[in-house]
């Protein structure tokens, strides 16, 4: 058995590798949306204009052939006194992972080797972060498995989900989440406004430019009459809209729903990713014009819900990172993630990178106790 290791560092290598990716991605069973290649490239080719980003894509070959891909890159940081080379995921998202085919071969066994490359260069960065690893996944696993990296695992937060399959009917899941209250804000917006639930996939409709019309919106009436001053739109960031734009179109994996009114007004929209039957759910906003109708996002949830039931369009809802109390309104299944963050060998640089690190957290928990009086 030959095993070598290539590392991908320039876009136009990064393309070279599509076919070899997407044949992985069918047979990795641990695989979610965000390390799929489109993702992946779409994500790259706005951010990897920042001269701040280099691609660190580590592919492992075993008999000339690829079976595993580590989706990383180097991303320079600033930290004012020295400069910080942090060996991260590629992307954003609420997962992410390594890509293996272990077909043929032991999973831990092409981790193994994909990590001896990291060690091997070493000398290209000062710390690893790896985020929002996924339990029951052969790379935390593995990372725990080890004397040297499982010191450096932390939690770092839950995912709660809904599986359709969980229920043997729409009408045993409402006994067991809905309550009189939530049904009467659906009665109530339904036959005050007649919305109509619509689905819309990829960029039909000009639904890009009407949801982030809506979500503008939303950040200046939160703004504005609710005090809410660090409240931002992704939308508003102009590497954001290039990417999205770029996902979005003719993408029938991106899933935007909507409830809206006859003359076509959106009232509220959820956008999620639809791979594997996971509907992924990464952006939500209402109209400030309907927001005295109090759990809005209540009705559009039920719509939702009540929509896979009746098609085939996905067996679950994946609420993204974050244990906020809403989610756990509708379900009580969720999935944890965990960190990775490892600094290298302690040169000198490190030593000082570790200190200003320190410092810093130091100086917001002291502010954070001066604000508590």
């Amino acid at each position: 058995m030959n095993t070598q290791i290539n590392v991908v560092t320039t876009t136009e290598d990064f393309l070279i590798i599509k076919e070899d990716w997407e044949r992985i991605e069918q047979l990795d069973p641990d695989l979610t949306y965000y390390s799929t290649f489109h993702y992946n490239y779409c994500w790259w080719l706005t951010y990897g204009q920042d001269k701040y980003n280099k691609l660190f894509i580590i592919c492992c070959y075993r008999d000339h052939k690829i079976v595993g891909i580590a989706p990383l890159m180097i991303r320079e940081i600033d930290k004012k006194i020295i400069t910080c080379h942090e060996l991260c995921f590629l992307g954003k998202g609420d997962y992410f992972n390594f890509i293996v085919d272990s077909s043929r071969f032991s999973s831990l066994a092409i981790i193994k080797d994909i990590f001896h490359a990291i060690e091997e260069n070493s000398n290209r960065w000062d710390r690893i972060e790896l985020t929002h690893i996924q339990k029951d996944t052969q790379l935390l696993r593995y990372l725990l498995r080890h004397d040297k990296y499982n010191p450096h695992i932390n939690y770092l937060t839950s995912c709660p989900r809904i599986d359709i399959q969980d229920f043997t009917s729409y009408e045993q899941f409402d006994k067991e989440f809905m309550n009189t209250k939530m049904r009467k804000k659906h009665e109530k917006l339904r036959s005050q406004t007649g919305y109509r639930f619509k689905l819309v996939m990829g960029s039909q409709d000009d639904i890009y430019e009407r949801i982030s019309q809506v979500h503008k919106m939303e950040k200046q009436y939160l703004q504005r009459e609710k005090g809410k001053s660090e409240r931002a739109s992704l939308f508003e960031n102009k590497n954001n809209e290039e990417f999205l734009k770029r996902l979005f179109k003719d993408n029938d994996q991106v899933i935007t729903f909507l409830l809206e009114t006859e003359e076509g007004e959106i009232i509220i929209y959820n956008s999620c990713y639809l791979y594997r039957n996971v509907l992924y759910g990464w952006n939500t906003a209402y109209s400030p014009k309907y927001s005295h109708y109090h759990g809005v996002s209540d009705v559009m949830m039920i719509e939702m819900i009540q929509y896979l039931f009746k098609h085939d369009h996905g067996e679950q809802i994946d609420f993204g990172a974050g244990s906020y109390s809403w989610k756990f309104r509708w379900t009580s299944r969720f999935s944890v993630s965990y960190s990775f963050s490892m600094w290298n060998l302690p040169t000198r640089k490190t030593k000082i990178l570790r200190f200003l690190t320190k410092t810093r957290g130091l100086i917001r928990a002291v502010r954070g106790m001066s604000n508590e009086h």
